[in-house]
């Protein structure tokens, strides 16, 4: 199977040129009702309270790498690709490793999102000894829990069904990884070898991956033009060549990896594609 990962276009170089993958915590998605499919089974404590309390548990203890399954969608390219700026990698989930029940405890071929128009809370309930053994390598696997890994990770509103989002989620709880703050950058769990990355903002963990994994490759319409203006404020193009574009042909043409340019078709309202011949015939 091969999912898609929505990115700028540094971000992406740098996907590429390292062969990694960032896993993030739920607290830090763009969704505020992540994680909220879930309640306590006492009914005295208030909504906000329970879920809160979940949430928090589920975020700390377990990390997310959000796919997709749809490369030319309109509201994907502007939200998650830097308004046609970025580009969007195709990611063989098998080769990656990625579908591994072992490794993962919801792997790419269990991870479809479901969405629905109200939240099905009350068709799940934990008590408060469960909620404290979330990430509980012995206890929490698809095999004991896999209700409650679906309303804790898979569940969205309806109004996001536009990703087509697959996820993949990752126990970290074994490694010693702060959020705010962590010395520790490195740490290997279930045999891989992780590394925390402190962006801006959060933190994410990254994991490499085999470099066939990586197997297609769309660049964004506004793309060239943004990376010519960015080499411009710092030197002059040479040849109209812009080199962030090379180093993205290059790499594409070493790895024979499939780059297509993506355009808009003005009869449909759709976006289209079309592959980049990188032999320089």
């Amino acid at each position: 199977m091969v999912l898609y990962k929505y990115v700028g276009f540094e971000a992406g170089l740098k996907i590429l040129k390292t062969n990694t993958l960032g896993f993030s915590h739920l607290e830090d998605f763009n969704d505020p009702f992540e994680a909220t499919a879930l309640a306590l089974v006492e009914d005295n404590i208030p909504i906000s309270v329970q879920t809160g309390a979940i949430r928090n548990r589920l975020s700390r203890k377990y990390a997310v790498l959000s796919l997709t399954r749809a490369p030319l969608n309109p509201l994907m390219w502007s939200h998650y690709a830097d308004s046609y700026k970025g580009i969007v990698i195709g990611i063989d989930t098998k080769l990656a490793g990625l579908d591994d029940s072992k490794n993962f405890v919801i792997p790419s071929s269990r991870g479809e999102v479901i969405y629905l128009n109200t939240p099905p809370r009350q068709s799940h309930s934990i008590d408060a000894e469960t909620l404290m053994s979330i990430g509980d390598y012995s206890i929490f696997n698809w095999n004991n829990f896999e209700e409650f890994l679906k309303h804790a990770f898979l569940y969205k509103s309806l109004c996001w069904s536009y990703e087509e989002e697959v996820r993949i989620v990752k126990n970290i709880s074994v490694a010693p990884f702060g959020y705010h703050f962590s010395r520790i950058t490195d740490a290997v769990i279930d045999n891989q070898s992780w590394k925390r990355v402190q962006l801006p903002t959060r933190p994410i963990y990254t994991l490499e991956l085999p470099k066939e994994s990586f197997v297609e490759v769309y660049v964004g319409k506004n793309a060239y033009i943004d990376q010519k203006r960015k080499q411009e404020l710092n030197g002059i193009v040479v040849n109209h060549q812009v080199d962030n574009f090379e180093k993205l042909k290059e790499i594409c043409s070493g790895r024979n990896i499939p780059l297509n340019v993506v355009s808009v078709d003005l009869e449909s309202w759709s976006l289209k594609s079309k592959q980049i011949d990188l032999s320089g015939n």
